[in-house]
């Protein structure tokens, strides 16, 4: 066997100096890992790399934990409730370019233009059986990069627009102006437009017509096109196969409950379950991998109910329940504006007592208090909690109620929960039909016709059980206040403030970190842009990547 081993390192020891071409030795090919050059070689490897882009929305949106909820407690309507100092409760000391907030908002958009320029960049030289397969293929990836675009353009401003996969250090980029950035998300989804596929036409959770038609609008609202923006709407509307929900349906029907609840228990967002209002819809599939990790949006929304104690410095509850929404920490929560929409709205369904809990009642039996209601009974009264955090009220929306999966149950007969009952374990709104009847009124309202707007507003509050609202009563401060009604912790509310250039007033007007409730630390001026990150400022050696004014 020595023998043996000696005589074949001598043979290719032989081989390599007799005969080997060193350019063509030292040339890597890759075999054993994933590299674009093995990646994008085939329609079923192009279908994975855009599950990635899938993926990228995914984790940027509901699995960053911190990161994935700046979209919402940075606005009017949601603030963070840890201290007056904590995370991006200041605007103006901390929304800087230095921040790492602003760091990751750069860089996870940029990533996901990056793999769909990979994607777009290699998939003409990849051999199709079916040329429809390939333009769907390549319409999905560039949806992607528009809906990163138009990201980076409402928060930024003028980027660098990039269209080709980069394969080697760059260091050169320039910002387009804001209205080429608009311009070039709008080619994309009118393009991409054609070749999607519609609603049934494939798995859930992938980007039909509905969803670029959907972004269309909003985008023709951004640039002015009003006509447009209605025509686009109205498309997904009137012509795709959507509708609102309107009775009960799915997992849970048979318990108490009405159709809005529904829309948010476990196993019913999407279209195969018959959810005919879900336009896209993020894809979780619980134990699977690939599926998913924690979105953390019970731990990040539910109150530290569990925490509470009575006058005796006794605890009201055992811990963290099923029925309260899991193990909550506080972290952000409902702010005053949110609160006082609900005022003389009790037939609004989205303000009944399934989707919106105001009291819970104790269940330690030490506590002398067991047994009652803790806002009621004053149980909670003098408990210290300056910024709401242990306590404001839970939206049902935000949580598993009653139903988290049985390995996070403890007891079942008490319902308390281990300390990993934080997560949603559904799948995750990007897209339901009121968002689009709430853009189309919008752009009704901008193009002057608040007869209109009224109407399509009143088909979402009609579906609730709300009182309609008149068309004098009409404004672009009532859309915004049915959209939080509606599409509370749905929407991107920082992004829907910033595109209408609202966010520095609103933040002024209705964040208790920001107008004196809690803290006044202020939000400047020029805030409705963030600044472009210093790292990508000073690695840009061989041009000038230009600072937003105020910065």
């Amino acid at each position: 066997m020595k023998i043996l081993k000696i005589l074949m390192i001598l043979g290719l020891t032989l081989a390599l100096t007799e005969s080997c071409n060193e350019e063509e030795f030292l040339e890597e090919e890759a075999f054993d890992f994933l590299s674009p050059e093995n990646s994008y070689t085939t329609p079923e490897l192009i279908d994975g790399a855009i599950a990635t882009l899938h993926q990228n929305v995914r984790e940027m949106l509901f699995e960053r934990n911190d990161f994935s909820f700046i979209f919402q407690y940075t606005a009017d309507y949601a603030y963070d409730a840890i201290a007056p100092t904590h995370e991006l409760n200041s605007w103006a000391d901390q929304i800087l370019p230095e921040n790492r907030r602003v760091r990751e908002m750069w860089s996870f958009h940029y990533e996901i233009i990056f793999n769909a320029n990979a994607i777009l960049g290699r998939i003409g030289d990849i051999e199709y059986t079916s040329e429809t397969q390939r333009n769907a293929q390549i319409a999905e990836a560039k949806y992607f990069r528009a809906w990163a675009y138009r990201g980076l353009g409402i928060v930024f401003g003028g980027v660098p627009i990039t269209l080709n996969e980069v394969q080697e250090p760059k260091r050169d980029y320039v910002r387009a102006s804001r209205i080429e950035v608009w311009n070039q998300v709008i080619k994309d989804l009118e393009e991409a437009v054609i070749d999607l596929p519609n609603v049934g036409e494939v798995e859930d959770g992938r980007i039909t017509k509905g969803v670029a038609y959907h972004l269309l609008a909003e985008m023709y609202i951004i640039t002015g096109d009003y006509n447009a923006a209605i025509a686009a709407a109205t498309e997904v509307i009137d012509n795709l196969g959507y509708s609102l929900m309107t009775e009960r349906f799915g997992t849970r029907v048979d318990e108490p409950g009405d159709v809005y609840w529904d829309l948010f228990r476990r196993g019913n967002q999407n279209r195969s379950t018959g959810n005919t209002e879900s336009i896209w819809v993020s894809q979780y599939e619980y134990l699977t991998p690939g599926g998913g990790g924690a979105d953390n949006l019970p731990r990040f929304l539910m109150p530290l109910y569990w925490q509470l104690k009575d006058d005796d410095g006794v605890d009201l509850f055992t811990g963290p329940n099923d029925n309260f929404g899991g193990r909550g920490i506080g972290w952000w929560a409902p702010s005053q504006y949110w609160l006082d929409l609900w005022e003389g709205s009790n037939g609004d369904m989205r303000n009944s007592e399934y989707n919106i809990i105001r009291d819970i009642r104790a269940n330690n039996p030490e506590s002398r208090y067991f047994g009652e209601l803790i806002v009621e009974s004053g149980a909670i009264d003098n408990f210290r909690d300056p910024f709401d955090r242990w306590w404001n009220l839970i939206v049902a929306k935000g949580a598993p109620i009653g139903n988290f999966p049985d390995e996070f149950i403890e007891d079942p007969e008490t319902g308390l929960t281990t300390n990993f009952a934080n997560s949603t374990h559904r799948d995750r709104y990007l897209v339901r039909l009121p968002d689009t009847y709430l853009l189309r009124a919008e752009a009704h309202l901008l193009n002057g016709d608040q007869t209109s707007a009224a109407a399509d507003i009143n088909v979402v509050r009609n579906r609730v059980n709300a009182d309609p609202v008149s068309a004098a009563e009409v404004d672009i401060d009532y859309i915004l206040d049915e959209r939080a009604r509606e599409l509370f912790n749905e929407e991107l509310r920082l992004l829907t403030l910033m595109r209408m250039d609202k966010i520095v007033e609103r933040v002024r007007m209705f964040d208790p970190m920001h107008n004196g409730q809690f803290a006044s630390n202020g939000i400047n001026d020029h805030q409705n842009l963030w600044p472009i990150p210093n790292t990508e400022i000073e690695r840009n050696t061989e041009a000038v990547l230009e600072q937003n004014p105020g910065y």
